[in-house]
């Protein structure tokens, strides 16, 4: 059993929502305008309702269950290779998704930022930062999280403020874009944007009180809904949905067209920290919690030795793709299409397995007892 401190409500609540909007200033905003076009901004708000009663259904098997988290739970009710093998499916997701992330972002700064530098300059240095934090655990990390989240959900409403007067409304409609059908399966796939539903299900036994499970998950997906709609439908009707689909650096472009007289305009240098802090808290996260999984799994009494190796394997993974542009691909057709089978599916099935059968064993339990 791999032992670290316990967490506090606020500084997990941080963590997981800034580990999910962190996508937001690369291509999803653009994913939601491909499939949802004049509509995209439902996409989120649909995801977020899906998301909310998905929650309903699952958080009394963690409320109910104190100091347990997924994988405790489902170890007891589906054995120990059952847990094992769904823990690893996790963990390749999470690896293949750090890995996605991390090559969008340096190239996404190579191509912004430092058009002249070559890659490895920007991945190797932001790599071994995210080696540190993941090397000192999850209490820095959530920490860290908790203190930056107010400023950088506050620079990400300025930056929606700041581009008030580029709006033009006729850009949302038609309402339904290419079909209420559509929509509402878009709504659904794009449910794999909401980690945070994972993310807390492994963390719930490291909160101080694990009663606050509940309001945690509540108010993260509330969150985590509210910015990605708020985000996607600024850039809709700043750039049309057209531009929108053409577009893979949604929150960079915006804060290019900042014009507010002569001396307010091209502030997108000083949102660029803005998104390196929250690239780099998600991704040092979901380092962190790769080795802690596989650390589980193979009963490592410390997950610390894993982050080297991992990272590593993060590294070369990240630069598999051919260029920026199948990279993209990968991640818009195949991560952010099919993410929610593991993001939403995977702890819903688990978790109302595990209420069915603990359900089950109350009630033979019950009659047993009546019989005797």
């Amino acid at each position: 059993m791999i032992k670290t401190g316990h967490l506090g409500k606020y500084e997990v609540f941080a963590l997981v929502v800034i580990s999910a909007v962190a996508d937001m200033f690369l291509s999803v905003p653009q994913g939601f305008s491909i499939y949802g076009a004049s509509a995209a901004w439902m996409i989120p708000f649909l995801s977020m309702i899906f998301c909310l009663g998905i929650w309903q259904m699952i958080v009394p098997v963690l409320a109910k269950r104190r100091n347990k988290d997924i994988m405790s739970l489902t170890e007891q009710y589906l054995g120990k290779w059952g847990t094992a093998t769904a823990v690893l499916v996790v963990a390749v997701m999470l690896l293949v998704d750090t890995a996605s992330t991390l090559r969008i972002f340096t190239e996404t700064v190579v191509a912004t930022v430092l058009p002249k530098t070559p890659i490895s300059v920007v991945a190797v240095p932001f790599l071994l930062v995210l080696i540190y934090y993941a090397y000192w655990g999850i209490e820095g990390i959530s920490r860290v999280s908790w203190f930056l989240m107010p400023w950088l959900l506050l620079g990400v409403a300025l930056l929606l403020v700041l581009n008030i007067n580029w709006i033009n409304l006729e850009y949302i409609f038609p309402l339904w874009g290419q079909g209420f059908t559509k929509l509402m399966w878009s709504g659904w796939f794009a449910t794999g944007v909401f980690k945070n539903i994972l993310f807390i299900s492994f963390l719930s036994s490291l909160l101080r009180q694990p009663e606050d499970v509940r309001k945690i998950g509540f108010w993260s997906i509330i969150t985590v809904g509210t910015a990605y709609t708020l985000v996607t439908l600024a850039f809709i009707m700043v750039f049309s949905p057209e531009a929108a689909m053409r577009s893979h650096f949604p929150l960079y472009q915006l804060g290019r067209l900042i014009y507010i007289g002569r001396f307010i305009q091209r502030l997108e240098a000083g949102f660029i920290f803005i998104w390196a802090a929250m690239a780099l808290i998600e991704l040092a996260f979901e380092l962190w919690l790769l080795t802690y999984l596989t650390g589980w799994v193979f009963r490592m009494p410390v997950n610390r030795p894993l982050v080297f190796p991992f990272a590593a394997m993060i590294y070369a993974m990240s630069f598999l793709a051919r260029n920026f542009s199948e990279m993209l691909v990968i991640n818009s057709q195949i991560l952010l299409k099919w993410k929610w089978v593991i993001d939403i599916v995977l702890p819903l099935l688990v978790l109302l397995w595990v209420r069915f059968r603990s359900g089950k064993g109350e009630r033979d339990h019950e009659q047993t007892a009546q019989v005797t």
